[in-house]
């Protein structure tokens, strides 16, 4: 643990250096869904870094091959931080790729739904299961990129996800690395830090890379505990998934590419409507409002994570609020306009 507290430091130190070097710079000048918040100075994208670097170190019990997976995401997402004109199918086509090597090589699979017709697809046959399992990693991946637009929204909402993970674990002695949870808890509480003080964040490089990893924790870990209901890790993980999958219904529906960024997200109907009402930093309490309603939404899920109808229950009561409240933003935000 020592040696950890030591990497967080030298982490700490390392990011100021590349603060003031203006290594790493922001992406604000490529992605319309990121360059809406502005800031009087250029935060660096230094957390995908650091983050590629703690998984080397404290997950190298994947084996060289996985780790190469897990890097190939991270350069994804440095190819779509830097490169103006990196084509979205591409971009895509690369994730679908890493994906599919990636479960089969660890055999991260989807394999149970709760539901018994399905069930026999998933296990009877590989390349329903796997396609499935590729299908959620991408869901997961491209909406957390849609969610990184405010400070602390995507940090803050994989905390909740770690942190509920180890408390449900710890309650009820399920399988799980402690040891490893409290140093990712630890080190995105670090990053979480730096980024309210503007001095990093996770840029689509960070963003791919962290959920990449959390599709594949969470699907194994989900695996490992069969008590659990698979609906815990649709649950825990649903603000990116229904964000990636609103985005894409409503851009269908205004005639628009799916593919095209835009600051229609939630986070940003917050972002305007907190600095219409004259707060100073609405950036950062944008980012804290959606922490504290996911918390609120997903604590039901500590006491019910193997009731597999409460936790659908709960997704569907997820889904309602967040309509709602896009709805009512939209109406407001229109008066105003």
């Amino acid at each position: 643990m020592l040696f950890f507290f030591l990497l967080i430091i030298l982490f700490l130190i390392f990011n100021e250096a590349i603060i003031k070097k203006n290594f790493l710079p922001d992406n604000t000048h490529f992605s319309k869904h990121k360059n809406f918040v502005t800031s009087d100075f250029r935060i660096p994208i230094s957390a995908g870094f650091f983050l590629m670097i703690f998984i080397f170190i404290f997950k190298n019990d994947l084996g060289y091959l996985n780790l190469f997976y897990f890097f190939a995401i991270f350069l994804i997402g440095i190819l779509s931080d830097r490169v103006k004109n990196f084509s979205p199918i591409a971009r895509l086509t690369l994730q679908i790729a890493f994906s599919v090597l990636l479960i089969l090589n660890t055999q991260t699979i989807i394999q149970d739904v709760r539901i018994d017709n399905l069930n026999i697809f998933l296990q009877k046959n590989i390349i329903i299961s796997a396609t499935f399992t590729v299908f959620c990693f991408l869901v997961l991946m491209n909406g957390t990129n849609f969610i990184d637009g405010v400070n602390l929204n995507t940090i803050g909402y994989y905390i909740i996800v770690y942190l509920f993970i180890t408390l449900i674990s710890k309650n009820n002695n399920l399988n799980l690395d402690y040891n490893f949870t409290q140093k990712i808890l630890i080190f995105l509480f670090t990053i979480y830090f730096l980024n309210y003080l503007n001095k990093t964040q996770l840029g689509d490089s960070g963003a791919y890379l962290l959920s990449f990893f959390t599709a594949y924790y969470v699907i194994e870990f989900i695996n490992l505990n069969p008590s659990v209901s698979p609906y815990f890790a649709v649950l825990i993980l649903w603000y990116p998934c229904f964000e990636n999958l609103f985005s894409i219904f409503r851009k269908i529906y205004q005639k628009q590419s799916v593919s095209v960024p835009d600051n229609l997200h939630l986070h940003h109907k917050v972002f305007i409507f907190l600095k219409d009402s004259k707060f100073k930093r609405a950036n950062n309490i944008s980012g804290f409002i959606l922490n504290l309603l996911n918390l609120f939404l997903l604590i039901l899920s500590l006491i019910y994570f193997d009731s597999t109808i409460v936790l659908i229950t709960m997704v569907m009561i997820n889904i309602f609020f967040y309509v709602l409240l896009y709805y009512f933003l939209s109406k407001k935000l229109f008066k105003k306009s």
